[in-house]
């Protein structure tokens, strides 16, 4: 038996043997009375039953959340959802800026989330806020729920890892676990009202944004101090405790405990980040984030900490601009805001994200690529992206003048169904809005999409009734979407047929003039094109221009519900 086997056997058996002495504790305690006091009484939540899997520690993670940082949030949720699928994951609203329905809906979608109202401490006289609720929260978790380990993390910060090996390593040393932040803190007589003997320097600082705590008694009382302190706090103006936040305040309260030896303090670079994020090189290598700037480790998650929050138009920015080499978490931001088992694309995404997000259904064509490199399940996932969310993505592109009412959807359904399309071409495009669509709702799959158009529709000035599309529109228009598969070919649909070889298309889609001469010439040339088993089809078949074209070249052509799209295999 090879030493690392050894050592996770033993963790495990001392996590039993500490399991089943704090049950007989608590039985003691249960028939003797001699619970202390709460502050806080149990609130109404009740978390998901546990069913504890090979982890043989109960936990639960716990954040703060509100309208604004909801883009945050839902990343959070679904990294922890993604990487620690047991955990039962508590969320604090905070009544300031509340959720709307459908951020909570999105959010209560997995059955391991519980949403918490905190009109629950301000009905008890608790002050309210986002540094406040993380301390009073933490501490109901561990007074009045069955957990060993009460894991914090803030609305920023994104798991990119399992985190097994530090809960269990929390619950059987009985410690806090966080990042090490910074270099220590100095406590100044202003600390004295702590209990701490000042000047001194505390040498375990410890990150807030991602931290592990051991359910113990004296870790109770260490968390009942941290919510009080917090609710009288100098940063909210209620009482006389100094510290930068929350963060500040559990660090003094550990400190004025003579508990140095109860914090072990985790890699800052690899775990809560705060101020070396923007100085960090990452890649991503056999399915791990590597921090090139920290020895070249895995990273264990990421957080952004400051101002440019992930989903801010500023952190977009930077990584666009000068900051590439923050692309890798930025991507993974995306992919968890996207792709996890709580996102909703059933609505328009404006619904879910506040204003200053409303850069981030862009975001999602221009890194989806990436996106799908590193998180797989994106690619399949991407098959349940819906009319709301292209639109959105769309939004400015018109999709009434190509592929109008019902037959876009009918489209989609053609395409989806034959995965042997890899190239296709759409002859008459308008100003791009089909065949946009069809690139962005086909983005996951291996196609690229050609559009031929004219821009001189039937040399009457119209374009069967409608103005003239705008070349320089549908030129601005596939600007604009740059990782789209979309290749522009300009040009009368009998003359861009040359540009293809024979046998070389996949699927061709006529939509051009609808006078049957034109058809029937568009059907001619375009034949020949087609591979074995290719698929000719196009739109408007209720024209009778178009259907006296289709029946006059071929004996058996299918047609949509709608009436509009008709098919065949040649």
């Amino acid at each position: 038996m090879d030493q690392q086997t050894w050592t996770e056997e033993t963790l495990r058996n001392e996590i039993r043997r500490l399991r089943n002495d704090l049950a007989r504790l608590r039985d003691m305690a249960t028939a003797t009375g001699s619970s202390e006091q709460a502050v806080l009484s149990k609130p109404g939540w009740e978390p998901h039953p546990h069913t504890p899997g090979e982890n043989l520690v109960r936990y639960a993670f716990v954040t703060v959340t509100d309208f604004n940082f909801f883009p945050g949030t839902l990343a959070t949720v679904n990294s922890v959802l993604e990487f620690q699928p047991e955990a039962d994951i508590f969320i604090v609203v905070n009544e300031k800026c509340p959720l709307s329905e459908a951020q909570r809906e999105c959010l209560a979608a997995a059955a391991r989330v519980v949403l918490m109202d905190s009109s629950q401490y301000s009905a008890a006289g608790l002050y309210v806020n986002a540094w406040e609720l993380k301390a009073y929260a933490a501490w109901t978790l561990a007074e009045h729920y069955d957990y060993d380990v009460v894991v914090g993390i803030d609305s920023d910060c994104i798991l990119c890892s399992n985190v097994d090996a530090e809960i269990e390593r929390c619950f059987a040393t009985g410690k806090f676990l966080g990042g090490r932040d910074g270099d220590g803190a100095d406590y100044d007589e202003s600390y004295r009202v702590y209990g701490i003997e000042t000047p001194a320097r505390n040498q375990r600082y410890m990150s807030t944004s991602l931290y592990f705590c051991a359910i113990t008694d004296a870790n109770k009382r260490v968390l009942r101090k941290w919510a009080q302190c917090c609710n009288a706090a100098d940063f909210n103006a209620k009482g006389p405790f100094p510290g930068h936040g929350d963060q500040g305040v559990l660090n003094a309260v550990l400190f004025a405990e003579n508990a140095p030896d109860r914090v072990e303090l985790l890699d800052n670079a690899l775990w809560s980040q705060h101020w070396v994020y923007w100085d960090s090189i990452f890649d991503y290598r056999d399915g791990l984030f590597i921090n090139l700037t920290a020895g070249r480790l895995a990273q264990r998650s990421f957080h952004c900490g400051g101002a440019a929050k992930f989903w801010s138009r500023e952190h977009a920015d930077e990584v666009s601009g000068t900051r590439s080499l923050q692309t890798y978490p930025y991507v993974w931001y995306l992919a968890m805001f996207w792709f996890g088992q709580c996102s909703n694309w059933s609505r328009d995404p404006f619904l879910l994200i506040p204003p200053n997000s409303h850069h981030l259904p862009g975001e999602l064509l221009h890194f989806c690529s990436q996106i799908m490199q590193v998180y797989p399940p994106a690619r399949t996932r991407w098959e349940g992206i819906t009319d709301a969310l292209i639109d959105r993505v769309l939004n400015g592109v018109p999709r009434a003048m190509s592929l109008g009412g019902g037959s876009m959807s009918e489209v989609f359904e053609l395409v989806s169904n034959r995965r042997s399309i890899h190239r296709y071409v759409e002859i008459g495009c308008y100003e791009g809005g089909s065949i946009l669509a069809l690139a962005m709702r086909f983005a996951n799959r291996d196609i690229d999409f050609y559009a031929v158009e004219s821009f001189m529709g039937n040399m009457d000035g119209s374009m069967d009734g409608w103005p003239l599309p705008s070349r320089r529109r549908f030129m601005d228009n596939l600007a604009r979407y740059p990782t789209l598969r979309v290749t522009s070919v300009p040009g009368h649909s009998g003359l861009a047929a040359n540009l293809f070889d024979d046998a070389s298309i996949d699927c061709v889609f006529i939509d051009a003039c609808h006078e049957t001469s034109t058809v029937l010439l568009d059907i001619d040339v375009w034949r020949p094109k087609l591979r074995p088993g290719g698929l000719i089809c196009g739109d408007d078949y209720g024209w009778d221009s178009v259907r006296e074209a289709v029946q006059q070249r071929f004996t058996r052509v299918e047609v949509s519900p709608s009436g509009a799209v008709w098919w065949t295999t040649p």
